[in-house]
């Protein structure tokens, strides 16, 4: 039994050695110059992966900044906004100089937090507002 193994897998490398030469036989020769079309075609494939990579990455994230830095600039007092790590509370003072902003958590106990100004992820629409 173990030899009709053996037999069958030499017979399987006997024919992937013969699709390797027929595969080989099939390619086109190379030049003798070396091959300058490779060279050519990377030095155009290049700039067009860069447009790609800055059109679908680099363009967006600085749409996101922007509109991050508008949203931090309209907070106001009394603005319901929710931080990075979901605490949610009504602005009590805005300190751009510092960027710094106190929280109101907790009006019954009066606990009021305070975060970088940057740590604000969602500026809640006001009560009453129509804007969704």
């Amino acid at each position: 039994m173990e030899y009709n193994a053996v037999r069958l897998l030499s017979e399987d490398f006997r024919m992937l050695d013969s699709l390797i030469l027929f595969a080989d036989a099939q390619m086109p020769a190379q030049p003798e110059g070396g091959g300058g079309d490779g060279m050519f075609l990377f030095f155009i494939m290049l700039p067009a992966i860069l447009i790609f990579l800055w059109l679908f990455m680099a363009n967006p994230q600085k749409k996101q900044a922007e509109r991050l830095q508008k949203l931090l600039n309209s907070i106001e007092k009394n603005d319901k906004v929710m931080t990075v790590g979901g605490l949610i509370g009504t602005v009590h003072t805005v300190d751009r100089d510092q960027n710094e902003i106190v929280l109101k958590a907790d009006d019954a106990n009066n606990v009021r937090l305070r975060f970088h100004l940057t740590a604000i992820s969602t500026v809640f629409p006001k009560e009453g507002s129509d804007k969704k």
